[in-house]
Order: structure tokens, then C-alpha cells, then sequence
């Protein structure tokens, strides 16, 4: 398992509690075939946007990201991810990652993501 992700969980543990499935990483409208992420980028300068988390969202949390309407959930697991590397995006109601490709760039930079998230996001049940 990239060391990445164990990151990632333990910033946002309360986004992926001990009971919930461990491969899975986020979730997303839209399409989950990576050849479709890699064009959004080439040819738009866009990042595939990923509702971060181990636990499905609920129809609040797709709204308050504005992609309620968008698509099919897709549920996107560490293998669907092989080549890439979610960084910083932001919350809502819930943590946002951006999937970018996997570059010596972007993991130099990763440690930034770990910071933003661990300053910005307010802890959930009163932790």
C-alpha cells in the first residue's frame, strides 16, 4: 500500500472509521475509468474531484459538494487508483480530494496536502 494513503487515513480518521472498508478511499460522480481522469486534465486543465472517505456520502454532502445531479456514484478504491495521488482540494461538509497523476512533483508537494487538511478540516463528532 503507498505510503500516501496511510497519510491520508490517519489525517482524516474520522472519515475512515476502523469498521468501514479499508480499500476504498473516496467516491465520486462521474466516470471512474482513469483514461478519463488524464484527458480532464489534458484537455482542460481539470482535476477528477473525490469526496473523500471510506463511508458512502449522503444526499447532503453531494449537494453541499455541487455535484448532486452529476452522474453515477462511483465508489473508487486504492487499485483504481494505481498512477495517481489524491491531493488537497478542500471540505464542505466533508473532505474533497483532486486525483492527479502520480509525479516526483506531486509527492514532494504531498506533505503540503496532509498539512492543509489536518489545519482546515474541523473534527466530526466532537473530536
Amino acid at each position: 500500500m503507498p505510503y500516501w494513503i496511510d497519510q491520508l487515513r490517519a489525517v482524516l480518521s474520522d472519515y475512515y472509521p476502523q469498521d468501514g472498508p479499508a480499500d476504498v478511499v473516496g467516491y465520486l460522480r462521474g466516470s471512474p475509468d482513469p483514461n478519463v481522469w488524464r484527458l480532464m486534465l489534458a484537455q482542460r486543465q481539470r482535476h477528477q474531484m473525490l469526496i473523500l472517505g471510506s463511508l458512502p456520502p449522503s444526499a447532503e454532502e453531494w449537494s453541499a459538494a455541487g455535484v448532486s445531479q452529476r452522474g453515477e456514484v462511483q465508489t473508487i478504491r486504492l487499485n483504481d487508483l494505481s498512477g495517481f495521488i489524491v491531493l488537497y482540494g478542500g471540505a464542505v461538509l466533508r473532505p474533497w480530494g483532486q486525483i492527479a497523476v502520480l509525479s516526483n512533483e506531486a509527492l514532494q508537494h504531498y506533505q503540503a496536502t496532509i498539512e492543509n487538511f489536518r489545519r482546515n478540516l474541523p473534527r466530526r463528532r466532537g473530536r
